[in-house]
């Protein structure tokens, strides 16, 4: 019996120094792999039925900047370049256009290839997951608490699941729901005029009403909100050429209203490029809290400085509305705008200033087919992710941008005649395809449709931001994973639009809002509480999503 007990806590040593030592190596080969990486050198740079349009190049003396004409009406220079005959022979040219994609996909790969093994490092990625898991959890018994990088490992394969959770069941349609940077907040933001901001302290513990916020000169809906970094500021547009900023911590009152409870201080944004009024669609602030970037109706981009109370730079930026624009990192410098005319553009401040604003783009991405309607970075400069209402969520790299219309080839880029808002896609988003792309993945399955929906990054503290998610026409949150690039989760709950979601920085835990009004959670539960859950409402994973 003795022998037989020292046989068996000999055994268990020797397991215990073999899961050391393969968790040295394996911490190694990460570190290594993260190092590598982060050190990556720069990338260089049917059967659908539509109507078909002649690619129209940016003016070159304009560089990249200012709109020339409608993007609706095309018909003369789709005339003009079938009626245009090269000097080239077709077969020598058809080549050298073939090697040239050949050089773009192969870049388009690379890229894409160095994202994921990015993640693969940040995720501790293995082919051998289960047994991985069962060792990391043997090793944590023996050795005792996991290290950051080892927690950020195994919460990554790890969802919330469960049945969904009512917050808040509202009257009006929720057009805005997003956590404050470092997620004690909840921001959700309803037609009625109303944004209600939540207490979000613990996990498995219900949120409180923190603040009522009834918003001032109301045009449709609230578009958007903004929290400054300190969380004390919260700004809000409303299809309008005026900003109103609330402090959220001025009183201790629920309800916030103007000249009554709190000051709703205006920023208005002044003189645009278009002969009558505009309003702004999209807002954020810079990462230290002193700017406001805001895309507009007026097809411009807009710089406020928030202590100045006034704009310092604008730019002309695009053919039609400008319906997202974002930081490409925190050093606020590099941003990006989105636009109806279908064009992402990438702007420096530093560079092509002239007079109140900047003279051009630094360089242009294309590859939606239809009009842009979210844009999300993943934070370090490179990589960000969009929403299109052809139906489509693109990554992107920066470094594969365009820098002159004459890089990209005459082609015939499909766009159909339809009102999104309306009418469904009248196309195939996995046939309908732009000739000069320049995204590195596209993921479909969601719809966009009737309102600009949101798409998101999952944080990096707890899924090492493995996961990229959008809302849907159809009211479900449609969760993919970058580096198998399959949809891995579907959470069903809103009967209508859901417009808005997001995921909590640092808990396993998603939000989501809808036009039925209601502002839902998503939160992981004990296994035995997910047992004969309904499938009504829910997640659904795995063989579930076919």
């Amino acid at each position: 019996m003795v022998a037989g007990q020292g046989a068996s806590q000999s055994q268990a040593s020797a397991s215990e120094e073999r899961d050391v030592e393969f968790d040295v190596e394996e911490e190694e080969y990460f570190d290594d792999l993260e190092e590598r990486f982060e050190d990556s050198s720069d990338v260089d740079s049917s059967d659908v039925e539509y109507e078909e349009e002649e690619y129209e190049e940016e003016e070159e003396e304009e560089g990249l900047g200012g709109p020339s004409g409608n993007t609706r009406s095309r018909r003369s220079a789709r005339l003009a370049g079938l009626s245009s005959s090269g000097s080239e022979p077709r077969a020598a040219q058809e080549s050298g256009e073939g090697e040239e994609d050949d050089t773009k996909d192969k870049a388009r790969v690379e890229s894409l290839d160095r994202l994921k093994s990015i993640l693969q490092a940040n995720v501790g990625w293995r082919g051998d997951m289960e047994d991985h898991l069962a060792s990391m959890i043997r090793r944590r018994e023996s050795m005792g608490h996991w290290s950051p990088s080892k927690r950020t490992r195994v919460s990554s394969r790890v969802l919330p699941h469960g049945e969904p959770e009512v917050i808040d069941l509202g009257h009006s349609r929720a057009y805005i729901g997003h956590f404050a940077e470092n997620g004690d907040v909840f921001i959700a933001g309803f037609q009625n005029q109303t944004i209600r901001l939540y207490e979000v302290n613990h996990a498995h513990q219900p949120w409180k009403l923190r603040k009522e916020i009834v918003a001032r000169s109301l045009n449709w809906t609230i578009t958007d909100t903004c929290m400054s970094p300190n969380q004390q500021l919260l700004v809000y547009a409303t299809i309008s050429s005026v900003l109103h900023a609330v402090n959220t911590n001025a009183t201790d009152d629920v309800m916030s209203i103007q000249n009554i409870t709190d000051l709703h201080t205006p920023l208005d944004f002044g003189e645009g490029f278009s002969d009558g009024s505009y309003g702004l669609w999209a807002i954020n602030f810079s990462s230290d809290g002193r700017y406001i970037l805001a895309g507009s109706s007026d097809y411009a981009t807009y710089l406020y400085d928030v202590e100045a109370q006034r704009t310092i730079s604008k730019a002309h930026a695009h053919k039609d509305d400008v319906n997202t624009v974002c930081f490409a990192d925190d050093n606020d410098q590099v941003y990006l705008s989105g636009s109806d005319d279908c064009m992402i553009k990438v702007w420096d401040r530093r560079c092509g200033e002239s007079g109140d604003g900047l003279s051009r783009a630094q360089g242009i991405l294309p590859g939606h087919t239809e009009g842009l309607t979210y844009m999300s970075p993943k934070g370090d400069g490179r990589y960000f992710i969009s929403n299109g209402k052809d139906q489509k969520c693109k990554l992107w790299d920066i470094r594969a941008m365009c820098t002159s219309g004459s890089q990209m080839k005459k082609g015939r880029t499909p766009r159909f005649y339809w009102d999104y808002r309306w009418q469904p896609y009248p196309g195939n988003p996995d046939k309908v395809k732009h000739p000069n792309d320049r995204s590195i993945s596209t993921f479909t399955g969601h719809r966009v449709l009737q309102t600009l929906i949101r798409c998101r990054w999952s944080p990096a503290e707890t899924t090492g931001q493995r996961y990229i998610f959008s809302g849907s026409q159809c009211g479900s949150l449609f969760v993919y994973d970058i580096i198998t690039e399959k949809k891995v989760a579907v959470f069903r709950f809103h009967r209508s639009v859901m417009r808005d979601c997001d995921w909590h920085p640092t808990q396993p835990l998603l939000a989501s809002v809808g036009w039925d009004g209601s502002v839902v959670k998503w939160e992981r539960l004990p296994e035995h509480e997910k047992e004969g859950a309904s499938r009504k409402y829910g997640l659904s994973v795995g063989s579930d999503l076919e």
